[in-house]
């Protein structure tokens, strides 16, 4: 499981003033984290980053018509046109861009040989039917659920880097942040950031505007709001769907793939649709949190500072106390200023993950205000963050953070026990954001809690967090 401590980022590390960045258009990338955003190449026709539109676009158009040319020419698996195609698409780990699902060291290898065979067939079988849409590549998470959508950003990343490159060279001029060549044969220069033992890492920066949280292929429910206008195609998908009284994630994405792969002219229709419905994470909406998680790792860590002194050296019961007041903290953010605003958009609850990245930002500068010598390390890959805080081998606590309207109960009896046997740990922590969906869910883990106390057991805690909309601050003032 990738965790990460102590977050850095890329404006923080050049000494650039908050927002320099997003004011350009691109994202301000972490240094030793990803970003679980992705490159979506359907998005670099509608960049207004000129340099994106113009020429990456045409650089991804020319070496995917490439591509597809070789495999049309292919008369079976193996022969000199496939083998050439095999090495245009390559799926190797590109230059760092701070997206994907990369823990800390952002580091990474080659994909499976068995993914670049796998679309090498689908886009035979596309070629086939006589699409030649460069852009197809970008729906391969639609056809082959082992084609993730890490893939489909760094193949297209690896495509357009030349593009990249410029843009982010030109930033970097226009800021004053110090360049170097790569390799002494690269056109362009990038900046790089020290990770330790003599070791460097070149950063590319990307536009914010062709990016998404996750490509549609993901979420069965994008895929009918995208084909909804496509009268045709959803009732081609449909009549595949037919007969089957209960329809499951795996049947819909199926029932898709069959109608997109019947002939030539539905798939060009579906592509069309997912083209047109395709659009950038939205950095208003902000449905992850990225941006107020930046917000407050930047802000003045003054404001986190308490009278209270900590001492650690009491072992894991001085750590809980030490969470509790990060939790706490996180608590009076939420209920007694504006930061419930940063979890919902458009009269929604946004998605776990932020309240969960707003939490470790919050916790982060509050041990660093008040000198506390422990980080949390909260695991960043694909599925849900828990966060530890450890001091030595043996002091460790955990916190597990939940949606009001997910699953508490299994989360408290049975998702943090989990956590804790694997850290080797009694201690932890159960924070829920309760949206006022929380219904009888507090009383059933509180019973459980009480029922395991009674027994002679070690039951965690269990902290709930008003995350309801609210006045502002001033106006409740």
């Amino acid at each position: 499981m990738a965790r990460v401590q102590n977050p850095i980022l890329f404006s923080s590390y050049f000494g650039l003033k908050p927002g320099v960045l997003e004011a350009s258009g691109l994202i301000d990338p972490f240094l030793n984290v990803d970003t679980q955003l992705f490159i979506d190449p359907t998005l670099l026709e509608k960049s207004s980053n000129e340099i994106i539109k113009e020429k990456a676009l045409s650089a991804f158009r020319k070496h995917f018509s490439d591509f597809l040319r070789l495999l049309e020419i292919s008369e079976r698996e193996g022969d000199a046109a496939w083998k050439a195609a095999r090495r245009l698409l390559d799926l190797s780990e590109p230059a760092d861009n701070g997206l994907g699902y990369g823990g800390s060291g952002r580091s990474g290898s080659s994909r499976p040989e068995a993914i670049r065979e796998t679309i090498l067939r689908t886009s035979k079988e596309i070629v086939t039917l006589g699409s030649k849409d460069p852009e197809m590549l970008g729906l391969m998470g639609f056809f082959e659920e082992n084609v993730g959508p890490d893939t489909i950003s760094d193949f297209t990343t690896r495509v357009i880097v030349e593009q990249l490159s410029e843009i982010t060279e030109n930033f970097c001029l226009t800021n004053g942040i110090p360049t170097s060549d790569k390799d002494g044969q690269s056109k362009f220069s990038l900046p790089s950031f020290a990770f330790g033992r003599g070791k460097k890492k070149y950063v590319l920066l990307v536009p914010s505007d062709i990016v998404r949280e996750l490509p549609i292929s993901n979420d069965p429910s994008e895929i009918y709001q995208a084909i909804s206008f496509n009268q045709k195609f959803r009732e081609k998908v449909n009549s595949f769907l037919a007969g089957h009284e209960k329809i499951t994630t795996i049947e819909r994405k199926e029932a898709v793939r069959k109608a997109a792969l019947e002939s030539v002219d539905l798939f060009s229709s579906f592509l069309k649709s997912i083209k047109d419905y395709n659009q950038a994470y939205s950095q208003d909406d902000d449905p992850l949190g990225y941006r107020r998680l930046k917000e407050v790792l930047q802000s003045d860590i003054k404001t986190f500072k308490v009278d209270k002194k900590f001492d650690l050296s009491g072992g894991p019961e001085k750590i809980l106390e030490v969470v509790h007041e990060t939790i706490n903290a996180f608590r009076q953010h939420v209920e007694n200023g504006n930061l419930w605003e940063a979890l919902w958009a458009n009269g929604i609850p946004k998605k776990e993950r932020a309240s969960q990245l707003i939490y470790f930002a919050i916790a982060d500068c509050f041990c660093k205000a008040n000198d506390i010598d422990i980080s949390p390390e909260a695991n960043m890959g694909g599925g849900p963050i828990d966060f530890k805080f450890s001091k030595g081998y043996e002091a460790r606590v955990l916190v597990e953070m939940k949606r009001s309207n997910g699953t508490v109960k299994h989360g408290y009896e049975k998702q943090l026990e989990f956590y804790k046997e694997a850290a080797k740990t009694s201690f932890g922590i159960f924070v829920i954001i309760d949206y006022g969906d929380l219904g009888n869910k507090l009383l059933t883990i509180q019973k459980i809690r009480s029922e395991r106390l009674e027994a002679g057991e070690v039951a965690s805690d269990i902290v709930v967090i008003d995350a309801t909309q609210k006045q502002s601050a001033s106006k409740r003032a």
